[in-house]
């Protein structure tokens, strides 16, 4: 009787439960900034000892002269985290989690952001365009953050291609933006931004991003099944294609675009849908009729192919 008691116990418990373990009455211990700190430093440190158990940590940064408005809330699985604040007032706090529990947030941590004239341990930080964007585009304009106590800023661009190449290069910007000839970009690969901030006396160090050219476009897909003119009595009809390998220097991830028509110019549109780094899809088809179907592919530079050859089925 008592083996079933625990048994029936167990059954009402949920998985999580049984694995994770609970930390509610746990505390994550802050590390720095430490309390009423000075951090003339553009870019601020966190930092907090770990907790067993905890599989991520919430931070939160609240403006301490903005009724404690949360200027940051970001879920972190390490135990330290950067993130860049304008000068001013802050408190920041922290809290564990998994997936089953969490602690109480820790008592809130002061601490106060100046700007500084020595640039040497300051950020630009980077604005536009974002970090890892594939684009079929070359009129791309690159902004960052003003720094204080910048006098100007230097901008680079590299092709890296069987090794790094400087394409680009200007020095004195004093804007906080900058546009490279579209002629640079003489063929598609990885290129790589780099701006610094510069003064009379000090300055930082390059802050990078990529950027992916891509301007070739996916292969037309082909069409696996049904066959053409096949007589199908299943009401969930699985549409499968293939994609073929992409021969371009920068290959992003495709997706396909399924269509489904009642006439062979697609005017009647009765299904569009968008598969993911997949090449089959199961449809619901419960009208019986004749259909038209078609594939095209869409990489995420935005470069479309051709539409696959139309097929039809009847459904019975």
């Amino acid at each position: 009787m008592k083996l079933f008691s625990v048994l029936i116990l167990l059954l009402f418990m949920s998985c999580d439960d049984i694995l994770e373990e609970n930390i509610t009455d746990d505390l994550v211990t802050l590390i720095t900034p430490t309390s009423e700190s000075v951090i003339a430093n553009n870019v601020v440190n966190f930092a907090w000892n770990p907790i067993g158990g905890a599989e991520n940590y919430r931070l939160q940064v609240l403006d301490a002269t903005q009724n404690h408005l949360i200027v940051l809330d970001s879920l972190v699985s390490e135990t330290s985290f950067q993130h860049p604040l304008d000068p001013g007032s802050y408190e920041w706090r922290i809290r564990g989690e998994n997936f089953a529990y969490e602690t109480a947030y820790s008592f809130p941590i002061s601490f106060t952001v100046i700007a500084s004239s020595d640039l040497t341990n300051q950020s630009v930080i980077l604005n536009t365009p974002t970090a890892n964007l594939y684009t079929n585009s070359t009129n791309i304009v690159y902004t960052w953050n003003a720094l204080p106590f910048a006098d100007s800023y230097t901008f680079e661009l590299i092709k890296n291609l069987n090794g790094q190449t400087t394409v680009a290069q200007q020095t004195g910007i004093t804007a906080t933006n900058y546009s490279a000839n579209a002629s640079v970009f003489d063929v598609d690969a990885e290129y790589i931004w780099k701006v610094k901030a510069i003064n009379t006396n000090t300055e930082t160090g390059f802050t990078t991003r990529s950027i992916y050219i891509d301007r070739v476009a996916p292969n037309q897909p082909t069409l696996v099944t049904p066959a053409d003119d096949e007589i199908i009595t299943e009401l969930n009809i699985d549409f499968n294609w293939t994609l073929g390998q992409d021969s371009g220097n920068i290959q992003s991830d495709v997706v396909s675009m399924l269509e489904i028509a009642l006439d062979a110019n697609f005017n009647t549109i009765i299904e569009t849908i968008t598969v993911n780094n997949g090449t089959s899809q199961q449809v619901s088809i419960p009208n019986i009729d004749t259909y038209f179907w078609r594939v095209r592919a869409k990489d995420a530079a935005q470069n479309v192919s051709s539409y696959s050859t139309v097929r039809t089925f009847v459904t019975q």
